[in-house]
């Protein structure tokens, strides 16, 4: 800035701006425009590869959840069934329990019971489920499918 020549340049009170220091005050505001800009681009992309990371993980999780499931089905499948006769009991049960410990129902005739290691026996559609998330004997906690998990 400097004092007025005659009127060349916009005025005030005597004193002129020829722009060079307007031109510093645009140069730095250009700087901490970019500096806000390049920082705002950093965000954005570290919130992108934390996403993507959170992605792949839960994928995984979510594979390895259903391989888990799958050979918990395989060993549920290898368990022995058996079809509920009224006074038979199997040879190595003293005496019969005639009905289910999960839904308290009696078995019927020829209902397919599930007979897991620790010879207890439960309807196959009470105990298959429970097996998929315990994996244990819903009455003495025998792990049923062994150390598959």
């Amino acid at each position: 800035c400097g004092l007025s020549r005659g009127g060349m340049y916009a005025e005030w009170q005597g004193v002129i701006c020829t722009g060079e220091n307007s031109s510093k005050v645009q140069k730095y505001l250009q700087q901490l425009w970019n500096a806000i800009l390049l920082i705002a681009l950093l965000l954005c992309t570290g919130v992108i590869v934390q996403a993507q990371r959170q992605s792949r993980h839960s994928q995984l999780d979510q594979e390895s959840e259903l391989d888990l499931k799958q050979h918990i089905a395989q060993k549920l499948l290898a368990l022995k069934t058996r079809r509920y006769q009224p006074g038979r009991a199997p040879h190595s049960l003293a005496h019969e329990i005639d009905s289910c410990a999960i839904c308290l129902d009696q078995f019927q005739k020829n209902q397919c019971l599930r007979v897991l290691p620790c010879l207890h026996e439960f309807h196959q559609d009470c105990v298959d489920p429970w097996l998929l998330l315990q994996q244990t004997c819903p009455l003495c906690k025998h792990n049923v499918l062994g150390n598959c998990c």
